[in-house]
């Protein structure tokens, strides 16, 4: 009989000659399946509600193992992908890995999803043994650290932290806050009073909503009787969509952070083009404005635009550089999971898109605060706000 993680399977991506090349745009050579292939698997929401954040991210997993293969891949031979799809389900994202994990030939697992499913695949991430490198913003996913278990991007704290100093240095006095239910969203509701109370500004409403939520009026009502100075929305995927749709309906100007997780193609296309968002701020990993900013990350963000043969978004730049610490790690390495495991906790300074790499045995955040900026979207386009 099939079940739901039966059918989750019948969905997941093959080799990568097959559905990755879907997602990128690509055909693999078949030597990337051949014998002493270095193999990955990944987990991403390429359907449900996640999916407007996840597909970016695996496409730039699959332009980054494209392009290692391109280049020489690991000691010679191609890199592989399996990519599953979770249908941005707990439990189907938790079966995908433990069906990657448990087959010896992928030798290190990329993650997509959001903070709260990655949490559960940490905590059972030492099971299997076998590496594995996440995307979320949830501090907790990286501090304390697992042994087995590797996050990408700053913690969400930081992003907090910088929304409240940002309203302090404008003069605001008041803020006002949109929250998820799951782990990132009330995370970043107790981080908001934290930080906001530390620089002498005052939280006047915080509303929660669930992410499988389609309308939101109630919350952003009472959200505007507070009169905030300005509002910090968490919302991610779909209910970023619909929300921020009704707070143009509702005729709310106040101005406004998105997470940068809403930051996507498929937002802008979903509340009718980027100009509809004229003004809108948010506190955002640098390989958003990447293009501009000089150094290693234009350097790197030039690499993957060639490997991915468009212009990328945000979410393309953390799946490359989950791609460049994994190919680190093996350049530092034997190639083996233990090998690649213990190469991680001694990265320092590897140069990424989204800031440079730092892990150690305690701490497996990876990125920090040098990679996130304060910006503003203006004529479709990012720049820094200050």
């Amino acid at each position: 009989m099939r079940d739901g993680h039966g059918r989750m399977l019948t969905r997941r991506a093959a080799l990568v000659g097959i559905e990755c090349a879907a997602l990128a745009g690509v055909f693999w050579p078949k030597y990337a399946r051949a014998a002493g292939q270095f193999k990955i698997g990944a987990i991403a929401s390429l359907s449900g509600p996640a999916a407007a954040f996840s597909k970016d991210w695996a496409e730039g997993f699959a332009a980054y193992a494209k392009d290692w293969t391109a280049r020489g891949g690991y000691q010679g031979n191609g890199i592989s992908m399996e990519t599953l799809d979770d249908e941005t389900k707990q439990v189907s994202a938790i079966n995908a890995f433990r069906k990657l994990a448990a087959d010896p030939e992928v030798r290190v697992v990329w993650i997509a999803l959001a903070s709260q499913t990655a949490l559960a695949i940490k905590a059972i991430s030492d099971e299997f043994k076998v590496p594995v490198i996440s995307g979320g913003g949830v501090d907790s996913l990286g501090k304390p650290a697992s042994p087995w278990f590797f996050k990408v991007a700053p913690g969400g704290s930081d992003y907090v932290k910088a929304v409240a100093q940002f309203a302090k240095r404008k003069g605001f006095k008041t803020v006002g806050g949109l929250h998820g239910t799951d782990a990132i969203g009330q995370a970043d509701k107790k981080w908001l009073v934290e930080f906001c109370e530390a620089e002498g500004l005052k939280v006047v409403a915080q509303e929660s909503f669930a992410t499988s939520d389609t309308n939101f009026n109630a919350q952003l009502t009472n959200v505007r009787k507070a009169k905030p100075d300005i509002i910090y929305n968490g919302a991610t995927g779909n209910s970023a969509i619909l929300m921020y749709k009704q707070i143009k309906q509702l005729g709310i100007g106040t101005p406004m952070f998105l997470s940068q997780a809403a930051i996507s193609r498929a937002f802008f296309e979903g509340i009718g083009g980027a100009g509809e968002a004229e003004g809108i701020y948010s506190v955002i990993s640098v390989g958003a404005l990447a293009d501009s900013v000089g150094g290693d990350t234009t350097r790197i963000y030039g690499e993957l635009t060639k490997a991915l043969g468009r212009q990328p978004v945000l979410f393309h730049t953390f799946g490359w550089d989950t791609g460049i610490i994994t190919e680190w790690a093996a350049q530092h390495s034997d190639g083996t999971r233990k090998g690649l495991r213990d190469a991680l906790d001694t990265a320092k300074g590897v140069p990424a898109i989204n800031g440079v790499f730092n892990f150690t045995p305690d701490n497996h955040i990876g990125q920090d605060t040098r990679g996130v900026v304060v910006a503003r979207l203006q004529t479709g386009k990012f720049v820094k706000a200050d």
